[in-house]
């Protein structure tokens, strides 16, 4: 067992976990997403030749690095009952959410999301992403993945590739992006979290996606990171780390988050937040049984959340190349006007 394998499992619920070098469902290509048609391609991202033997690819971090990576951890998931405080400001989603439907679980989302470079202050992130979650606010389980924009985080102002898995207990949540704590065991040896993406997409002309998806084992429960059209798996959030998503997910969403502790919230995708060039999700799927492929027949009732500053909607399924898709994103704006509801 390679050292960065030993940091990963540095936590007291995985002191006797097994390494899973491969999740069942890529053994059987009929688990592949039903939707995904020939001929769409995402962005290609990993290192061009890959790691040795029984070692990964990590970012190298500082210890001011991951002081600054668990204070944004504490941005996008404050403790429970700081959320109810009046000086807390909360981050704000526009995009998509399945409904709570009784006796239905969700063991995976997936999707294409175009690549966008939102202007980003200090004190703010803007970020896409997929969240599978579930479980009250004191005790919540999620798990999200997408890209990000966090200049206090990573000193500069690039697209990159994000993870976050969170626990709350007791009121108070704990996790961490990529692999700034132990939980996220990583397989791929090409692929880090963290990594630049690019190129970015123009608004009215080229659009570039990256396709991921988040993908629960029917064997082992583990929840897997899933790259590209390929399947390319980069490693799994292993099931003992959570409360409420061992059996499956109650929630997926899709869309955007932004955060500021500034008087102005800052840009979501692109900024636009029309129909024709904002930042968008194609080929939306879900999965509703471990072991089941991903599919985009959506028949589960969907919730569009969006606010005065950023918007979200024309929602339905487009044919082969869009699949269900979407749009989300706004330019912006004071915080208080951000907050009010349409």
């Amino acid at each position: 067992m390679s050292s960065i394998e030993l940091t990963a499992l540095d936590h007291p619920l995985l002191k006797d976990h097994k390494i899973q070098t491969r999740p069942s469902f890529a053994q059987n290509s009929s688990n592949a997403r039903a939707s995904r048609p020939s001929g769409i391609s995402s962005v290609h991202i990993g290192l061009d030749d890959e790691c040795p033997s029984g070692t990964v690819p990590i970012r190298r971090t500082t210890k001011e690095e991951l002081l600054r990576a668990k204070t944004s951890f504490r941005k996008l998931f404050p403790s429970f009952y700081q959320a109810n405080a009046d000086n807390i400001i909360k981050p704000k989603f526009a995009g998509i959410f399945t409904g709570r439907k009784q006796s239905t679980v969700y063991h995976g989302g997936a999707g294409y999301i175009s690549i966008c470079n939102p202007a980003v202050e200090p004190g703010q992130f803007s970020s896409s992403v997929i969240a599978i979650e579930g479980g009250p606010a004191d005790s919540f389980s999620t798990i999200r993945v997408g890209w990000m924009v966090n200049i206090d985080l990573f000193k500069d102002s690039f697209t990159r590739l994000y993870t976050v898995w969170g626990q709350a207990a007791g009121g108070i949540s704990h996790g961490c992006y990529n692999t700034y704590c132990s939980g996220f065991v990583q397989t791929d040896t090409t692929i880090a979290l963290g990594m630049v993406l690019e190129p970015i997409s123009v608004v009215g002309g080229t659009q570039y996606y990256i396709s991921l998806e988040i993908n629960q084992d029917k064997e082992t429960g583990n929840w897997w990171l899933v790259y590209g059209e390929n399947g390319k798996t980069i490693g799994y959030w292993p099931n003992s780390l959570f409360t409420y998503l061992k059996n499956g997910g109650e929630i997926i969403g899709w869309g955007g988050i932004v955060y500021t502790t500034t008087q102005n919230m800052p840009a979501m995708g692109n900024g636009d937040n029309g129909e024709l060039y904002s930042c968008h999700f194609r080929q939306v799927a879900v999965k509703y049984e471990t072991g089941s492929g991903l599919n985009g027949s959506m028949d589960a009732p969907i919730n569009v959340i969006k606010n005065k500053c950023y918007k979200a909607g024309d929602n339905s399924y487009k044919g082969l190349y869009w699949g269900y898709s979407f749009y989300f994103g706004g330019n912006g704006g004071d915080v208080n006007e951000c907050s009010q509801k349409l």
